[in-house]
C-alpha cells in the first residue's frame, strides 16, 4: 500500500529526537521520475514550545479552581446541600442520617391519620400541600382498590419511626407515590408528572435484551463506515444529482397541476390555493434551481472531486489507523473524570451562604427541596467554575484534534502508509495517540489552552446572555425582542466563528508547530486560497457524520423494537422506556465511532492543501531556475 503521490513526502528521522515536531521532509518527485535532493519545508526545525504566556496563565487558573474549593470547603454548608438527596421529618430530623431515623431513608408526604378523604387530582394539590407532614420510612406508599374514599389510614407500624407512629403521622391518604431518589413523592401533588417506576419496571423487564442495542449499533457503525470507505464517492455525486433533478421534477409536476385544472388537484392545500400563474412561476423558480446547482457541479467538479478524495482519504486513514476510533474514547473518559472532580468543587462553592428554608412554606410551595442563600458570593464563584468548566473540556477537546491530526500527518506523508512506525495499525495499538498526547502536552498546551479560552468565553458569554434575558422577563415590545434576538444572533455567530477557526488552528499548530495565532492566520490563509475545498469538506463530513448517526440509531431502534416484538418480555408495560434507552445507548456510539470523520478529514484537508501550495512553490522555483539558465 505505497504511497507515491505527484509531490511525495516521507517522515524524515535523521533527527529521531524532534522527528514529530516538524512538517516530514523527503525526496520531491520530479518530471520524468527522478528524484531531486530531500525538500525540507519552512516548518520548525527544532522542537520548542508555543504560546508559553497562555500555559502559564491556564497553570493559574487551574491553581485557583483548586484554592476556590478549598475556600467552599472551608467556608460552605454542605450540609444544607444534603436536602437534595435527604428529606426531615416533622421532628427536622435528616432520613436515614439522624439518629432515629437512620434506617428509615425515605421521605414521604401524607395527612395526619383519620383524615378525610381528599381528591387527588392537581386541582387539589394546593390545598392538600398545606396539611401535608413529611414522615420518614422505609418504603414508599402505594394506593389499593378503595383507598381514596377512605379517611387516612395507619401504615404498617415498622414502616416509620416510633414517634412517628406515635404522634399519628405513618399515615396514608390514599395516593400513589413514585420514588425520586430518597423522596416519595405522589404526582398528582407534587410538580413531576413523570412515573418513573413504571418506566424502571420496563427497563428492569427487558433486562438482557438490551445488549441488543450496543451490538447493533456498533455492527451498524462498522458497516456504514465500509459503505463510506466504498461508494463514497458515488453517494455524493447522487446527492448532488438529486439536488438537481429533485426542483426540477417538482417544478414541472406544479405547472402540469396548474395548466390541467384552475389550483390543480393533486397538490397539497397550501398549493392548491395559490392562483395557476403564481404557481407557474414557482415552477419558474425551481426549474431556476435546478439549473443552478447542474452550473455550479460543472463549474466546481474539480472542487467536488478534490473534496471526494480527502473524504477517500478520511476513510483510508480509518482503515489503515483503526487506534483513532478509540480515542474519543480515552478523551471522554478524561472529560467524565474532570466533570466528577469539578462537580465535587461546584457543590462545595454552591454551599457558601446556604440555609435550610421553612419547610412548611416550602411543602405549600411544592418544593422538596428547602435550601435558600442568603447572599450572592458564591455567585462569582460558580461562574469562574463554569468558565473552567468550559476551558478544561475544550482544552482537552482541542488536544483530541491535535492528536487526530498528529496521527493524520504522520500517516498522510508516510512512504508507506500502512506501515508507519509511530504505531496505531489495531485498535488496541494506541502507541500513535500516546505520542501524540505528549507531544501536545509538553510542547503546545500554551496554543491548545489559547484557543480553548477563547472558545469557552465566547459559549459561557452565550450562557450568561440567555440566563440574564430569562431572568429579565419578556421583552415588552417588538423592538426589545429584534434587538435581542439580533444581539443572540451575532453572539452564536461569533462563538460558531472561534470554533472554526480553533479547530483549524490546532491542525496547524499538529502540522508545523506554530503558535496559537499564527497558526489561525495560516489557517485562514489556506481557507482564503481554496475557500471552495474548505467550505465543502467540513459540510460534506458532518453530513456524512450526521447521516451516520441518524442511520445507526434507527436501524438500531427497529432492531430492538423486533427483539421485544418476537421475544417479548414478561412485565412489560410499554417499550417506550427500553427504547429510549437503546436510542440513547446508540446515539453515544454512533457518535463516538463517527466523532473523528470530520477532525480527519479537516487535517487531510490541510494535509492535501500544504502539499499542494508546496508543489505550487517548487515548480515555480524550477522555473526561476530555468529562466536563469537560459539567460
Amino acid at each position: 500500500d505505497s504511497h507515491t503521490p505527484g509531490l511525495a513526502f516521507s517522515l524524515s528521522h535523521r533527527d529521531s529526537r524532534c522527528a514529530n515536531q516538524r512538517m516530514p521532509s523527503g525526496p520531491l518527485q520530479m518530471e520524468g521520475g527522478a528524484r531531486a535532493e530531500p525538500f525540507v519545508s519552512p516548518a520548525r526545525s527544532r522542537c520548542h514550545c508555543t504560546d508559553m504566556l497562555c500555559c502559564l496563565v491556564f497553570i493559574v487558573a487551574l491553581l485557583a479552581t483548586v484554592v476556590l474549593g478549598a475556600f467552599g470547603m472551608k467556608n460552605g454548608n454542605p450540609e444544607a446541600l444534603e436536602r437534595f438527596a435527604h428529606g426531615r421529618d416533622s421532628f427536622g430530623r435528616l432520613c436515614g442520617r439522624d439518629p432515629g431515623v437512620t434506617d428509615f431513608r425515605l421521605v414521604y408526604y401524607t395527612l395526619p391519620e383519620g383524615h378525610p378523604p381528599v381528591r387527588n387530582d392537581s386541582s387539589t394539590a394546593l390545598d392538600i400541600r398545606k396539611e401535608l407532614i413529611p414522615v420518614c420510612t422505609t418504603k414508599c406508599p402505594k394506593a389499593a382498590v378503595g383507598d381514596e374514599k377512605k379517611n387516612s389510614t395507619r401504615r404498617e407500624v415498622d414502616l416509620c419511626p416510633h414517634d412517628e407512629v406515635a404522634a399519628g403521622h405513618c399515615a396514608w391518604y390514599g395516593g400513589n407515590a413514585t420514588r425520586l431518589g430518597f423522596y416519595c413523592v405522589d404526582p398528582h401533588v407534587f410538580t413531576s408528572q413523570i412515573s418513573i417506576s413504571i418506566n424502571l419496571q420496563d427497563l428492569q423487564a427487558a433486562g438482557l435484551r438490551l445488549l441488543v442495542a450496543p451490538a447493533a449499533a456498533i455492527l451498524l457503525g462498522f458497516l456504514f463506515l465500509g459503505c463510506v470507505h466504498q461508494c463514497g464517492h458515488v453517494c455524493i455525486w447522487l446527492a448532488l444529482l438529486v439536488a438537481a433533478v429533485l426542483p426540477g421534477a417538482l417544478g414541472g409536476w406544479i405547472f402540469y397541476e396548474s395548466s390541467a385544472t384552475a389550483g390543480g388537484t393533486h397538490l397539497p392545500s397550501w398549493l392548491n390555493q395559490l392562483h395557476p400563474d403564481t404557481m407557474r412561476d414557482v415552477s419558474y423558480v425551481l426549474w431556476g434551481v435546478s439549473a443552478l446547482v447542474l452550473l455550479l457541479a460543472c463549474c466546481f467538479a474539480a472542487t467536488i472531486r478534490a473534496v471526494i478524495s480527502v473524504l477517500k482519504a478520511t476513510s483510508d486513514f480509518l482503515t489503515d489507523v483503526p487506534s483513532q476510533m478509540v480515542q474519543p474514547v480515552l478523551v471522554g473518559l478524561v472529560q467524565l473524570a474532570y466533570l466528577c472532580g469539578w462537580m465535587y468543587l461546584f457543590v462545595q462553592v454552591a454551599s457558601v451562604g446556604v440555609t435550610e428554608g421553612n419547610e412548611k412554606k416550602c411543602i405549600e410551595a411544592g418544593e422538596m427541596f428547602c435550601v435558600q442563600w442568603e447572599s450572592t458570593t458564591q455567585r462569582y464563584g460558580l461562574v469562574f467554575l463554569l468558565l473552567m468548566l468550559y476551558w478544561v473540556v475544550n482544552y482537552l477537546h482541542a488536544l483530541s484534534l491535535y492528536g487526530t491530526a498528529y496521527a493524520v500527518k504522520a500517516w498522510y506523508f508516510a512512504q508507506n502508509r500502512s506501515g508507519i512506525p509511530e504505531g496505531g495499525h489495531t485498535f488496541c495499538d494506541c502507541r500513535l495517540s500516546l505520542k501524540a498526547f505528549c507531544s501536545g502536552l509538553c510542547f503546545h498546551s500554551g496554543s491548545l489552552a489559547c484557543g480553548a479560552f477563547w472558545i469557552a468565553l465566547a459559549r459561557v458569554g452565550q450562557l450568561l446572555l440567555f440566563w440574564a434575558q430569562k431572568k429579565e422577563g419578556e421583552a415588552s415590545n417588538s423592538v426589545t425582542k429584534c434587538l435581542r434576538g439580533c444581539v443572540n444572533f451575532l453572539a452564536d455567530c461569533f462563538a460558531r466563528f472561534i470554533e472554526m477557526v480553533s479547530e483549524h488552528a490546532y491542525v496547524e499548530v499538529a502540522l508545523q508547530g506554530f503558535g496559537f495565532c499564527e497558526a489561525a492566520g495560516e489557517a485562514l490563509k489556506l481557507a482564503a486560497t481554496m475557500p471552495a475545498e474548505f467550505a465543502l469538506v467540513g459540510r460534506v463530513a458532518a453530513g456524512v457524520r450526521v447521516m451516520g448517526v441518524f442511520t445507526i440509531v434507527v436501524g438500531t431502534l427497529y432492531t430492538c423494537a423486533m427483539v421485544l416484538v418476537w421475544f417479548p418480555p414478561d412485565g412489560l408495560n410499554n417499550a417506550k422506556a427500553p427504547l429510549v434507552v437503546s436510542g440513547v445507548a446508540a446515539f453515544v456510539i454512533a457518535e463516538v465511532m463517527l466523532s473523528p470523520l470530520s477532525s480527519i478529514a479537516r487535517a487531510c484537508l490541510h494535509c492535501y492543501a500544504t502539499e499542494r501550495n508546496a508543489e505550487r512553490a517548487t515548480e515555480n522555483l524550477k522555473n526561476l531556475i530555468n529562466y536563469h539558465q537560459r539567460n
